[in-house]
């Protein structure tokens, strides 16, 4: 499996529709996932990846648990996702979950989630 797929695989496990950025469809309902995704070599070192969780809602109690399940499946040593002729090693960013606003909507709840990747392949 490509470095992509994994990571795309990895992202849909968490029971919600999870995209690439650049490709989540406009009108996708409530809630869903996005992520950028960079990638590199062992050599390289680590990468950032950004994801945000997206929901409608007037509380915060889904979005904030969705998060959490994130946060543990994470674990403090990282998880590892095989890959092409490797693994990719996920750990948490800092910090890792901001709740942001949305002027468009008040009722937008988007939590913004901080990983750093390490690309242990050849």
């Amino acid at each position: 499996m490509s470095k992509a797929s994994a990571f795309d695989t990895y992202m849909n496990s968490f029971g919600l529709k999870a995209y690439e950025e650049t490709t989540c469809p406009k009108d996708e309902p409530y809630p869903y996932i996005t992520y950028t995704f960079s990638a590199s070599d062992f050599q390289e070192g680590e990468v950032s990846i950004t994801v945000n969780l997206w929901y409608y809602s007037t509380s915060n109690v889904t979005a904030n648990a969705m998060a959490e399940t994130i946060s543990q499946s994470i674990t403090r040593g990282g998880v590892h996702l095989p890959c092409e002729r490797g693994t990719i090693w996920i750990k948490k960013g800092q910090p890792f979950v901001q709740s942001l606003s949305d002027p468009a909507d008040a009722k937008i709840r988007r939590r913004y989630i901080n990983l750093t990747a390490e690309f242990l392949t050849v």
